[in-house]
Formats: structure tokens, sequence, C-alpha cells
């Protein structure tokens, strides 16, 4: 076959365009398109007004100090997850506050979602990314029967629904009871904090009877170890495998996320659980955000991870 000399470069171009377009017509999605949705979870230590003791004075009814909210920001600014998960927050005020102090330092989150429940002075509450598609379940009233009285979860359980292309999935926003407690039976709190994670392990079956099909996460302070009767109520009911958890540890390997400064102990008390359907995320490995001076915001350390969504 003669080729002309001008006809050279047209030939070479097209055939360049037939392995761009081999590339997105024939080998895998993932190879040519991959994004990720960052989710990130966050105690941020009694972001409310509150009696609290603050440079060695006790102040009645006072708020955050500025230098824990600007760090609890700064440890924020680093990760911009999309998706935001919060726990201890005060009021709705209080939750805008720190939406708009974000903004103000370029980490713009349009959507936002808040919870009260049965605890009227900490709340679970979400911040995300405007160009997700987000509706927000309000989980309020999970019922536990505690010592023969009818009761709630005291936080109750925050749902985010995030619609894609594969038929969306959901976050599960948690806050167990902490172990501080007055009932002399239950010294740390660790059957209540059972009967909240039975409760919430049922509205989620309740909600999605065939769990073993939907991609789902849980995440959050969930108050106890991971051999806890409360973690393991959020993974299993009998036989039925409920979630799956994901391993996190920070740069050094340290898989802590709470310190306990009163005991000098540090633990691990803050997840997130996949639902065993999610296949993709059988390899994921979670992120514990670490600075030196993180106590300086919250008690806990932020974990996050990246979801592929392909």
């Amino acid at each position: 076959m003669n080729e002309s000399k001008g006809s050279l470069p047209l030939i070479r171009c097209l055939g360049w365009l037939a392995v761009v377009a081999y590339a997105f017509c024939v080998l895998p999605l993932s190879i040519v398109k991959s994004e990720t949705i960052r989710v990130a979870s966050y105690n941020v230590r009694n972001y409310l007004t509150m009696d609290r003791l603050v440079e060695g004075k006790w102040r009645p009814e006072y708020p955050k100090p500025e230098s824990e909210k600007r760090f609890l920001r700064e440890t924020i600014l680093k990760v911009r997850p999309d998706i935001l998960a919060l726990q201890e927050i005060g009021s709705k005020e209080h939750l805008e506050e720190l939406r708009r102090d974000l903004a103000n330092e370029g980490l713009v989150y349009a959507g936002s979602a808040w919870l009260e429940a049965h605890d009227s002075e900490r709340h679970v509450a979400a911040l995300w990314n405007g160009a997700l598609r987000i509706m927000a379940r309000m989980h309020r009233d999970l019922p536990i029967k505690n010592r023969g009285q009818l009761d709630y979860v005291k936080r109750g359980m925050l749902e985010l629904h995030i619609a894609d292309e594969q038929g969306g999935w959901s976050l599960f926003n948690a806050h167990l009871k902490s172990k501080y407690t007055t009932v002399k039976s239950d010294p740390l709190s660790t059957e209540r904090r059972t009967l909240e994670g039975r409760a919430m392990r049922d509205r989620i079956i309740e909600r999605f009877p065939d769990l073993e099909k939907r991609r789902y996460l849980i995440a959050g302070d969930l108050n106890d170890s991971p051999i806890s009767g409360a973690v393991r109520a959020l993974q299993k009911k009998g036989k039925r495998l409920l979630s799956i958890p994901i391993e996190f540890s920070d740069e050094s390997g340290a898989r802590w996320t709470h310190y306990y400064k009163k005991e000098d102990s540090y633990s691990r008390i803050d997840f997130m659980l996949r639902s065993p359907g999610w296949r993709e995320l059988e390899d994921l490995q979670g992120v514990i955000q670490h600075s030196r001076d993180y106590y300086k915001g919250s008690d806990h350390r932020l974990i996050w991870v990246d979801l592929p969504i392909d």
C-alpha cells in the first residue's frame, strides 16, 4: 500500500484517537475514571455552652474557648472531608457557627443536618459538600427497655442518604452513652450502651431488610472497645452479619482515637463499620488524623476514609 507523506500525520492522529477510544470503551471503568468521597467522623468535645474550667477558673454557662475551636477547624481543614459526621455539638447555632467559620477559612459546606433526640445538650450533626445529593433522616425515638422501664437512645441516630448512579448509600452517625453515670448498678453504663447499640441495629435492619445487598456506613463515637457488647451489637444479630469494622491507624501505626486525661489512658472508641455487601470496601484502610497538639481541640482524634465511588 502506497502512502503519501501528507497522509502520514492524519493516519497517526487517527491511530491515537483509536487508542483513546479503546481505553474509554473497552478498558474497565475503574482504570479510566476513579472518584472518591472523603468521609470523616469527629467528636468535637463539648462544642456548646456549659459550666467549664477555663484557664484554672470555673466559668458558668461558658462557650467552648476560641483557642479550642480554632484548633478543631485547623484539624478539619487539613483533611477537608466531603462529609463530616460530628458528635458533641451543641445547638443549631453552634453548628452554624462552625460551618460559617470553616467557610471563612475556605472550606464551604452547603449542606447540614442536626438532630435533637433525648439529650438537650449534646447532639449529632453533619456537614457536607454541596455537590452531593443528600437527604437526612432523623431517628429520634429509638426505644430501649432499661431495667424494666421504657427509655430511648439518648442522642438518637442521624442517617444521611447519599444519592448516586448505583442507587445510593447511607451513613449512620451514632454517639452512644458515655461511661459517666450515677446509676450504681451499671457503673460504667456498659449495659446501657449495649441496649443503645441493639436499638440502632434493629432500626438499621428495619430500614434495610435486605441489608446484605445494601451499601452503608455506621460512624461515630461508640464510647466502648471493639470487643464490647455495644460494638458487637452493631456488627451482628444472632448469626446475621450487620457490619464489618474498617481498620484505622495514624501515620505511626497507632490505632487509638481517644485520650482520657484523668486516667492517662488511650483507647479506640471511634469507629466506622461498613455493610457486608459493600465489597468494594473490603481492602479499605482508614486514617486517624494526628497532630501533637490534638488535645487542644478535643479528647478525640478525627478519623476519615476515602470511599471509592465510580
